[in-house]
């Protein structure tokens, strides 16, 4: 089964979350693991999407000429 890709905002809505509640002691033990793992996949995703973007706009920066 793969993981819902969410929208950029969406994920580093939900990073900044798990970051939240990590340094505020808000994440049990049991649920540690978990969230670590869903923000390394966050994180992987963030910067798959900031690389195609990158990809796409130098592409079109050059199709125009500038």
């Amino acid at each position: 089964m793969s993981e819902e890709k969410p929208t950029y905002d969406d994920a580093f809505t939900e990073l900044e979350a798990i970051m939240n509640d990590l340094q505020n002691d808000e994440i049990s033990v049991d649920e540690l693991t978990n969230k670590v793992q869903r923000a390394s996949f966050l994180i992987t995703h963030c910067n798959q999407m900031l690389r195609n973007t990158e990809k796409q706009v130098s592409d079109i920066i050059k199709e125009l000429g500038l």
